[in-house]
């Protein structure tokens, strides 16, 4: 097993992160399992834990039972004086607040649904939205943001969103930071997603995870080696432009047959009706399935789907891909069948299944992530 710490003094910081992480996963339980985890020795286990717990970053549970007639170890867990940490998710059709443990179970919550007209609209819902999580809460460590892309992360703005009534360049970062004097983390919605499902939810044990949320736009999250993937400039991957059919219809980017052209809720849910004759919500209608019309288009979408997500998976040898948004509908043997679509035709190792899941957090994951993007700064030592 590849040991995660190292016996540096000057890497204090990190190792005390590294810790916090292995806990607040459940990973480890114990300081026996932090040693043998981290490889770090049992002394400087017990020297960053005793800091912890000092700190009421920690605090010592029950005795766990153990498999020998040995000393049982004392058991490990994240204090409930812990700090909280707020999180605020920007969609088209409004916004979603959190208020979050370091283990990243929610402890308030609260969404405000609008299709936003102006930038002063959106700014103040956040505001809104951010002071209710905040109100009688004296320690919280900082607020994560995550929203609809592109969006520039380095500058931590939200740049130009398609369908986003021609509203952009909020510097949302700043903004939130100068109102409430927290420091701020700022991420697109889903790559925030496939951090919080990496370290909470069904991304757990993977290293290389692709996370794919069907909407009004079709995004992705793209974790690598653990870690979430941006390019020098600071942008966010996209998968929903990535075409099809050159010869496909128009797609609102200026490409032509892109995959968010056939996948997105507005087209499916035209289709459905079309071929119905009923005017349902999207869930009722993946609730339908057992209706031949709607199961022939539902397999249609699942086969480009499929075209659109092996481009990306013999790229990036994912181990693993989630669904999030409208695809937490989708009935099981559709997720089923993308499963068996991918492995059939996937050219990259071929030897591992990737299996295809929807996300632990259903509606919540954007939302979570946003709280993970301040979280997963207290796992790297940081805010401590």
């Amino acid at each position: 097993m590849k040991k995660l710490g190292v016996n540096r003094d000057n890497q204090k910081k990190t190792n005390r992160g590294l810790i916090l992480r292995l806990i607040a996963t459940e990973q480890c339980t114990s300081r026996v399992d932090l040693a043998r985890m981290t490889g770090l020795t049992k002394a400087a286990i017990s020297q960053i834990v005793n800091e912890l717990i000092d700190l009421d970053y920690l605090v010592e549970t029950q005795k766990e039972q153990s498999a020998d007639l040995g000393r049982k170890p004392v058991g490990l867990d994240i204090s409930p004086n812990a700090p909280h940490y707020a999180g605020i998710q920007i969609f088209r059709e409004g916004c979603r607040a959190v208020l979050c443990d370091m283990k990243a179970r929610i402890l308030k919550s609260e969404v405000i649904w609008r299709r936003w007209q102006e930038k002063e609209d959106l700014v103040a819902s956040v505001y809104a939205l951010l002071d209710h999580m905040l109100e009688n809460e004296e320690n919280v460590a900082g607020i994560g943001i995550a929203s609809i892309g592109p969006v520039k992360v380095k500058e931590g703005i939200i740049a130009h969103p398609l369908y986003f009534n021609n509203i952009g360049d909020i510097e949302i970062r700043r903004m939130v930071e100068e109102r409430y004097g927290l420091p701020a983390f700022f991420d697109h919605d889903n790559q925030s997603a496939v951090q919080a499902e990496h370290l909470f939810g069904n991304g757990r044990g993977y290293q290389d995870v692709l996370l794919v949320s069907v909407s009004t736009g079709v995004g992705c999250g793209i974790l690598v080696d653990g870690k979430r993937v941006h390019s020098y400039t600071g942008y966010a991957p996209e998968i929903g432009h990535i075409s099809i059919d050159y010869d496909g219809p128009q797609c609102i980017c200026g490409n032509a047959g892109c995959l968010e052209s056939y996948l997105n809720s507005v087209s499916l849910m035209r289709r459905f009706r079309g071929a119905t004759g009923l005017d349902l919500s999207y869930r009722d209608f993946c609730g339908r399935y057992e209706d031949p019309r709607i199961d022939e288009i539902m397999r249609d979408i699942i086969r480009k789907f499929s075209c659109g997500l092996l481009s990306v998976l013999n790229v990036l040898n994912s181990q693993i891909v989630l669904l999030s948004m409208d695809c937490n509908y989708w009935p099981d043997c559709y997720v089923e069948m993308l499963e068996q679509e991918i492995n059939r035709k996937k050219f990259g190792n071929q030897e591992m299944l990737v299996p295809v899941r929807k996300a632990y957090f259903r509606e919540m994951t954007q939302a979570v992530g946003a709280a993970s993007n301040v979280i997963s700064q207290v796992f790297k030592g940081e805010l401590l």
